[in-house]
This record gives C-alpha cells, sequence and structure tokens, in this order.
C-alpha cells in the first residue's frame, strides 16, 4: 500500500514532539491518520521497539496537549510491507481548540491542517473556535448599536408574506432574549457596516476595468443590488449556425449560478471581522470571495451538501424567506448548472478565506471574446469562422452540436467535388493581372479577360454542389465550392441569375439561391 501525506493523513519517520502539534490540527479539524515509521518518499522503516514507542508517544500526548485528548486518540501497532509501524487514529474534537501546554491559546500553541501541511492558527481562527465551542456566534451576539431602521427588511419580509412584528423577530433572532437586537438584526437592517463590493474588468489581470459598485444597508438590499449588477455585466452571445436559420443565445453565465454565489458568499461570511467581502468579474471568470473558510468540513464535502454552521440563524432566516430553496444546495445547483457546458467551477478554501470561481461560458474557450470585444472569428453565420471556432475547441457544447452535422455534410459536398474548387482557383491565376514593361522602363499591370471556359467550368460546379445539397445553396457555400472570393463568387451568381439558371430566395443573412427547375 502506498500512501501519500493528504489533508488526513500524515507520514512521521519516527516518534518526535513534532507529532504532538499534528494531532492537535487534526483534533481541531476533522480528524486524520498519522503512520509512524514511513519517510517522506513513502519507505516504510521498522520499528524495533514498538511497545515502547507507543508508551511514549501516548505519555507525550498527555503531558502536551491541553485538553487532554486521550478519548480521541487510538494508538496501535500495525504490520505493514512485513514490518512493524505505530498508526495513531486522531477524531475530531469538541472541545476545540486544542493546544500545546507550553505555549498556550496563542498562534504558536494552535494548529490546523491546510491540505497536507500542519500550519498555526492565528487569533482570529482560535477566538472563533472558543466562540463555538461555547455556543456562541456573532449573530446571537447583543448588537452594540441598537438605534436601528429596517426600512429595506421590511419590504422584503412583506414580499415574501412574513409578517414583521415582534413576536417574528425574536422567534427569528433578530431580537435575543434580553429584548435588545442581536447582530443578526444589524446585519439585515439599514445601518449594516459590512458592504458588499463588486467591479467588473475587461481583462484577467483586473487592469482594465468597466465598472464598479459598493452594495451597502441591509444584507436583503445587498444581494439585489449584486445580483443586479452582474446581470447586467453578464454578456449574452448570438451564435448564427450557418445553414441554419435560428439562433442560439448564450449568456456568459447560468443566472442561476450567479444567484447562487452571492447568496453563498452572503450566508457564510465571516462578520466577526470588518474585512470587505469581493465580487470580480473578469474576463473568463466570477470569483467571489469572502472571509472565513471551511470549518470542519472539506470543500468535497461542501460540494456535496454538507454545510458549515458559521451564521445558522442568518442561513436558516434566508430560508424561511424563500430566498434559498433548501439549506446545502447551492454549490450543488452551481455545479449542475455548469455540467451541460462541460465547464466546472473552482471552489477553493484555506483558515481565512473562501473562494468560489464560475467560468465564462463563452470566453473560457474562446480567447478571442472578452467582455466587450470580439477580436476573432465572428459568431454571425460565417462558415470559415464556425470552422476555426470549431477545430480549436472555442464553440459552446450546444453550439458545437449544432454545427456538427452542417460541417459534415460541407466536407461531404467538398469530397465528391474532387478538385474542382483548386482547378476554380487555378483558372482565376490564370486570368491574374500580367506585369509588362513600359517604353519608360516602369511596370504596367494588364488583364486577360475572364473568358467564358472558366464561367461555364464555376457554373457547372454550382449546378453540381447543388444538386447534392437539394437544389438550394448559400453565397457562403458557394464561396467554399467554388474557392473563390465573395466578389467573384457573387459575379458567377448574378450571372446565372440574369440568365435565369438559378432563382434568389430571402433576405439578407437568410439568401438562399435554387436552382430553376425546366
Amino acid at each position: 500500500m502506498q500512501l501519500v501525506e493528504s489533508e488526513h493523513i500524515e507520514l512521521k519517520r519516527a516518534v518526535t514532539e513534532r507529532i504532538c502539534k499534528t494531532v492537535i490540527a487534526f483534533a481541531n479539524c476533522s480528524g486524520g491518520s498519522i503512520y509512524i515509521g514511513i519517510d517522506d518518499f513513502g519507505n516504510v522503516i521498522d520499528i524495533d521497539d514498538i511497545d515502547g514507542e507507543m508508551l511514549r508517544l501516548s505519555n507525550m500526548l498527555n503531558d502536551s496537549i491541553e485538553p487532554s485528548v486521550s478519548d480521541l486518540v487510538e494508538i496501535m501497532p500495525v504490520e505493514l510491507d512485513g514490518k512493524m509501524i505505530i498508526l495513531t487514529s486522531v477524531e475530531a474534537g469538541n472541545d476545540r481548540p486544542y493546544y500545546l501546554k507550553s505555549k498556550g491559546l496563542v498562534p504558536a500553541g494552535v494548529f490546523t491542517r491546510l491540505g497536507p501541511a500542519t500550519v498555526p492558527v492565528d487569533r482570529r481562527g482560535i477566538r472563533t473556535m472558543i466562540r463555538q465551542t461555547d455556543g456562541i456566534s456573532f449573530e446571537t451576539e447583543h448588537c452594540n448599536e441598537q438605534n436601528l431602521t429596517f426600512e429595506y427588511a421590511q419590504g422584503t419580509f412583506k414580499a415574501h408574506g412574513i409578517p414583521f412584528d415582534e413576536i417574528t423577530l425574536r422567534n427569528l433572532g433578530i431580537i435575543g432574549r434580553d429584548g435588545f437586537y442581536t447582530n443578526l438584526g444589524l446585519l439585515i437592517s439599514d445601518q449594516n457596516p459590512y458592504p458588499l463590493r463588486c467591479a467588473s474588468f475587461n481583462d484577467d489581470a483586473l487592469t482594465e476595468i468597466i465598472n464598479r459598485i459598493d452594495c451597502e444597508g441591509s444584507i436583503f438590499r445587498q444581494a439585489e443590488e449584486a445580483e443586479a449588477f452582474l446581470n447586467v455585466a453578464n454578456g449574452l452571445r448570438s451564435y448564427f449556425v450557418p445553414g441554419k436559420l435560428e439562433r442560439i443565445d448564450k449568456l456568459d453565465y447560468p443566472t442561476i449560478a450567479i444567484r447562487e454565489g452571492i447568496l453563498n458568499t452572503i450566508i457564510h461570511r465571516e462578520y466577526d471581522m470588518r474585512v470587505d467581502t469581493l465580487i470580480k468579474m473578469s474576463r473568463t471568470e466570477i470569483r467571489f470571495t469572502n472571509l472565513g473558510g471551511l470549518e470542519g468540513i472539506s470543500v468535497e464535502d461542501a460540494i456535496d451538501g454538507l454545510t458549515e454552521a458559521r451564521n445558522p440563524l442568518l442561513r436558516q432566516l434566508f430560508y424561511r424567506l424563500n430566498i434559498v430553496e433548501a439549506l446545502g444546495t447551492g454549490l450543488q445547483r452551481i455545479f449542475q448548472q455548469y455540467k451541460a457546458e462541460e465547464l466546472t467551477p473552482t471552489v477553493r478554501s484555506d483558515n481565512n478565506r473562501f473562494y468560489l470561481s464560475l467560468p465564462n461560458v463563452n470566453t473560457t474557450r474562446n480567447p478571442y471574446l472578452s467582455l466587450k470585444r470580439n477580436d476573432g472569428p465572428n459568431l454571425r453565420g460565417e462558415y470559415d469562422d464556425y470552422k476555426k471556432l470549431d477545430d480549436g475547441g472555442m464553440l459552446p457544447p450546444e453550439v458545437a452540436r449544432a454545427f456538427a452535422p452542417i460541417r459534415v455534410e460541407h466536407e461531404k459536398a467538398l469530397a465528391k467535388m474532387g478538385p474542382s474548387p483548386n482547378r476554380i482557383v487555378t483558372e482565376r491565376q490564370e486570368t491574374a493581372p500580367k506585369p509588362t514593361m513600359t517604353e519608360g522602363g516602369g511596370l504596367r499591370l494588364s488583364w486577360k479577360p475572364f473568358g467564358d471556359e472558366p464561367m461555364s467550368t464555376a457554373r457547372t460546379v454550382l449546378i453540381e454542389f447543388a444538386s447534392e445539397n437539394g437544389g438550394i445553396f448559400s453565397r457562403q457555400e458557394a464561396e467554399e465550392a467554388l474557392g473563390t472570393g465573395r466578389d467573384g463568387t457573387l459575379k458567377v451568381i448574378n450571372g446565372m441569375i440574369e440568365d435565369g439558371t438559378i432563382v434568389k430566395e430571402g433576405k439578407a443573412r437568410a439568401t438562399r439561391y435554387r436552382v430553376a427547375r425546366a
């Protein structure tokens, strides 16, 4: 068995005092296992006096860690690759923070896991652990500011059919047992001091700013203003697939994903510190960044629907108002929205912050697109442009599927025509201007007229192409069939219209040419 260090696995060569830090980190998080007798490269090292080392480890943990972890730790011998090692299993504790007795409740004594690493916990994190252990949260504490108004919150409650009276406010935790407003009341009040900052940029380096907004006041107002701002910045790309009369509209971001991202940011924010929550829309993503990493659960757990209870009353309030449909489903709904787009959002968490990135459905694949510009192949129905986009994997899945049969039929038609397009190109080159010397020694261009034989060949190619495609073709298809440019193709088409060989139908992009029946 090959073991690799991770968030829940630690490898140690021998019993040392540093193991105490790892045990503390596992107890402060979601538990883990320490394999003693394996080096950093995964090589198993036989422990000679395994009973003595197990006893020494047990005494070390009892003497060094506070509160006691004796009920959380199991130390046992394990045979691996024919050699004896020590497996120390640690459960998540309920008396956090666990710390080194010699250091106390300071960052040098309290540890947590960050991926495969054991790292110190800052003072804010220590304070949060203490409050959670004591059953105290920011939202339930007495609010220092009691002169609060709730104009926006009252409108929100009314819109959702919930009375804004004292009994309801007490039941929701907005008014505490002492009859005063709690910090939850502060968050929904017009005086809420925790703003939400939003900005949109035309590039990924975040240097070319398009617009910004500071959402302030009640968190209900912040959520609505942020959603409105991002929806205005949410570009709509219209794909006119060649050969199809209908268009396919693709928003840069699913609106449901934007809404869930905003709500997740507001509901799970760490409000104990006044650090701005940021939402930034760049060329290829929207990134939601807020203070407060995941506690007690992994990123995978959060995506699967498990939730942490940083602000349980705030979360319940949004659920009661029917602003969120179900508890713990926000990230799942976001990932479901992107499944159809064959893209995956990014979720990341460390001790202090939580990051959620939503990829842009259009620009993530297409490097020529930005929020305000298109510097590459257009989306307006030109076959060559769509072929280039398709070759580069730049089309959204829905558009690529719509274009696929058109491309197949087009390539079949070209294959049937054989060398005809090349012949036309050669004949056109033969009619190109020829340089001749003037009497003064200069150069002069003279044209060989475009004679009847090449024109006749071009008409034959178009008629053959049309007969293989139901008797109808577009100008773009004619260009491909002839291997000529727009002007040369139109010259052939207009001549065939004049002599009644083909008939023009439709207007603008819907224009098609039909072979006339005798």
